[in-house]
């Protein structure tokens, strides 16, 4: 199960640091991260728990991302703003942590084992791609900011999680009639007639006079009004363009390694393998743990008497291989025990967890030993640089604040950070090209603030790595479009709104005559259309018949000709009269490899309908409060005022 679920999560240790992250925001908000500011209540509480405002926009921004990933940057950018999203992301985030807190209450808990398998065998943790290598784990874990204890917290609530939602979702099931009625529809085919009516050759015959031209522009006239754009002036502060210039000096690098020297402490690398045997409410895990001590004893292999006898299935099959761990990896007395084997190959008297019984061996063993200048020099190369850069940011991102914050233009401020004045094509309310394309700049630049004043924004943010602070150059209102220059968009739209209206008529028309019993192909011959004529046709057609034959799915299939025939219109604007002639049913084997297929995709239907079922009975009993929030304009302007 363990391994199905690291399939499902893509990457543990980017899932972890992901709920590390969310936790810590939902449940201390910013300042678990940044210091400085006063207290400011979280917009939205849940059951006492509270999820901050900088959490939501968090969600916000990985919502955006992932549309705009999904649709490779074609959706619409009106569709994207801070607004639309508000709401989805906030109701993800109540519902992550109403199931957090149900895991809670549950009690339940990832087997300490798996957590200590998943954290050996992620490949995360490893530099060479093979082998667990516990330094590294300390300083990637580091660098996020966690300590071993807290992975393994966090790596548990993923696990868990993970488990709530494959035991719930796993265990729905369907009917075999339910089963048996959907299999057949899937290999049922139908036979049915058409007759296709075209928008072209209808809209072809339609041409409007100026009269009805004119009439068309004035009752659409919000439609035909220029978009409102701005242009903008900006300063771009980006941490790339400022590390090209962060040399560190040879003298520096020998001086932070000289200082990671001094703090190095050896500490000895020790490979072991165990026989778990948990314990039983009748204590008969004493004869278990004597059999497998008198084996051991006796000369056999640890590795067999693993297979064998170990309740640890996953590691019994690697002769009760656990990996490598300095020290903090597994339980503490699983640790003690195994570092009070001195000899390579010795085993230890059973050792009680929580979780049971262990018999533990050591496989192999070596001590750390602190890398050399040479191998340390490149990744100290890296950190000097990052945090030369980091501070350099630091610094002119305060200068970039205080010079612009008066400032009536941002020439000034420009020449004084020594940075260049750039500038956007113009772009409106659905973003454009470049900075343009961010929903903070598009609020800012469109804001009454800006527009109105000629004013510097305040500095936005757009990444940790970057941010902006912008000024509107020039402002273009909406105005009437030159008549002249949309009459051709007028024309099209006024023939394929009469063309669909006429197409309409007529194929309503046609429907009652083959219902009233008309047969299709005298009705199309006296309409000169073409019968069409699609036989054994399945339920997953592709293509231009995708359509005619999802409507024949739709019909009934009784003989009367009033529920077997249907009018309607195709996306690409044209009407059909379908009509069904025959259903063919294929006989029906539950044995079939198709047969188990509908099951399997109707358990996993069903599956997700429970759990989503489950997830909204929690929501329901869940006490949330939500707080108004002021927007950044608003709260700029009670600054300004106070």
């Amino acid at each position: 199960m363990i391994g199905a679920m690291r399939e499902k999560m893509q990457g543990v240790f980017a899932t972890v640091i992901i709920v590390f992250i969310c936790v810590i925001f939902a449940l201390f908000g910013a300042d678990a991260f940044f210091s400085g500011g006063g207290q400011v209540k979280a917009p939205v509480t849940v059951d006492g728990v509270e999820i901050s405002e900088q959490q939501i926009n968090q969600a916000i921004t990985a919502a955006r991302a992932r549309y705009s990933e999904m649709f490779q940057g074609k959706i619409d950018p009106s569709f994207l703003t801070d607004q639309m999203l508000r709401e989805p992301a906030l109701e993800s985030l109540i519902g992550r942590t109403v199931l957090t807190k149900q895991v809670s209450v549950m009690k339940m808990a990832a087997a300490p084992d798996a957590i200590d398998r998943e954290i050996v065998r992620n490949p995360e943790f490893s530099q060479d791609g093979k082998s667990f290598d516990p330094g590294f784990f300390k300083s990637k874990l580091s660098s996020a900011g966690m300590t071993p204890a807290m992975y393994r917290s966090r790596l548990n609530d993923a696990l868990v999680m993970e488990q709530l939602q494959r035991g719930i979702s796993e265990t729905a099931f369907t009917t075999e009639k339910q089963v048996a009625a959907a299999a057949a529809l899937s290999e049922q085919s139908r036979s049915f007639e058409y007759l296709l009516l075209a928008e072209k050759t209808v809209a072809d015959s339609i041409q409007p006079d100026e009269k009805a031209i004119e009439q068309y522009f004035k009752d659409h006239a919000d439609e035909f009004m220029t978009e409102e754009t701005v242009t903008l002036e900006y300063l771009d502060l980006n941490k790339a363009a400022l590390g090209h210039g962060a040399a560190v000096e040879e003298a520096d690098l020998k001086a932070a390694y000289e200082k990671e020297a001094a703090a190095f402490k050896p500490s000895p690398e020790r490979q072991a393998a165990h026989i778990l045997v948990e314990e039983k409410p009748d204590g008969s895990e004493k004869a278990k743990l004597d059999t497998i001590m008198k084996k051991l004893k006796a000369g056999e292999s640890f590795a067999d008497v693993a297979k064998q006898y170990s309740d640890d299935k996953d590691s019994a099959v690697m002769g009760g291989d656990v990996g490598v761990s300095a020290g903090d990896v597994f339980e503490p007395e699983f640790e003690a025990a195994l570092a009070a084997l001195t000899k390579e190959g010795d085993f230890s008297e059973p050792v009680k967890t929580r979780y049971g019984y262990h018999v533990i061996k050591l496989l192999s063993q070596k001590n750390t030993a602190f890398p050399s200048f040479a191998e340390r020099k490149a990744a100290l190369q890296e950190q000097l640089s990052h945090a030369k850069v980091d501070a350099d940011y630091t610094e002119k991102l305060n200068q970039m604040t205080d010079s612009t914050y008066s400032a009536g233009d941002l020439v000034g401020p420009a020449a004084e950070l020594n940075m260049q004045v750039q500038k956007t094509e113009a772009f409106g309310r659905r973003g454009g090209k470049g900075i343009a394309g961010q929903q903070k700049v598009i609020d800012a630049a469109f804001s009454e603030d800006l527009l109105d004043s000629g004013k510097n924004s305040q500095v936005i943010e757009l990444s940790a790595d970057r941010s902006v602070v912008v000024r509107v150059a020039e402002h273009q209102l909406p105005k009437p479009k030159d008549l002249a220059l949309i009459k051709e968009d007028i024309v099209a739209s006024i023939k394929k709104t009469q063309a669909a209206s006429q197409l309409k008529t007529q194929a309503e028309a046609i429907r009652q005559r083959v219902t009233a019993g008309e047969a299709m192909g005298a009705v199309a011959s006296k309409e000169k259309l073409s019968r069409q004529l699609l036989e054994n046709q399945k339920n997953n057609a592709n293509g231009a018949s995708a359509e005619l034959v999802a409507r024949a799915f739709q019909l009934s299939g009784q003989p009367a000709a009033a529920t077997a025939t249907d009018a309607f219109q195709l996306t690409n604007g044209d009407w059909a009269v379908v009509h069904l002639l025959a259903i063919n049913n294929a006989p029906l084997d539950i044995n079939s490899a198709e047969y188990k297929a509908v099951q399997e995709r109707m358990n996993a239907s069903v599956g997700s309908n429970e759990y989503a079922l489950y997830q909204q009975a929690l929501r329901q009993a869940a006490k949330v409060e939500k707080r108004k929030v002021a927007t950044a304009v608003e709260n700029q302007e009670s600054s300004e005022q106070q």
